[in-house]
Order: C-alpha cells, then sequence, then structure tokens
C-alpha cells in the first residue's frame, strides 16, 4: 500500500497514468463508433512487421503462423517479398 501512495504522489507518474487512461478511452469510443479498423490495421501491420523480423533470423515458417496468428498464405507473400 505504500508503494500505490508513493506512486499517487509522483507527479509524472501521474501525468503518465492519466495520458494512459485518456487514450484507452479513445481507444475505446472509436471502437464503439466503429471506427477500430485503423487500431486492427495497425496490429496487423505489426504482426507482418514481427513476422518479416523472424524470418531474417531464421525462425522457421510454422513457429512464425504460431507466433503471430498470420496465415500460411500471408507468411508466403512476406517470403516471397523478402526474395525479391
Amino acid at each position: 500500500m505504500d508503494k500505490l501512495e508513493k506512486l499517487a504522489e509522483d507527479d509524472k507518474f501521474r501525468t503518465d497514468y492519466n495520458v494512459e487512461l485518456v487514450r484507452r478511452k479513445q481507444i475505446n469510443s472509436a471502437r464503439l463508433d466503429g471506427y477500430d479498423d485503423d487500431y486492427d490495421a495497425g496490429a496487423k501491420n505489426e504482426k507482418f512487421s514481427i513476422a518479416k523480423n523472424l524470418l531474417n533470423i531464421g525462425i522457421s515458417k510454422e513457429d512464425i503462423i504460431k507466433s503471430t496468428g498470420l496465415s500460411e498464405k500471408e507468411i508466403n507473400n512476406l517470403i516471397e517479398e523478402l526474395n525479391n
């Protein structure tokens, strides 16, 4: 409890925490309004970026599929893209 009280007194922590709360509220509001496509697209782009990095360091296609949730076809497309 003492640690929580000390954190509550820390201005930087409180500011960061409040910024994160506002960001989450904005995301939730956008989703309720049907604007989650950009968020989903960003998450998908992040998965592709991670998959490319994993391919570059020699992780197997099967492990990347398990790790990222991308389809085999999507991974094959990335492999073709990297080979060109």
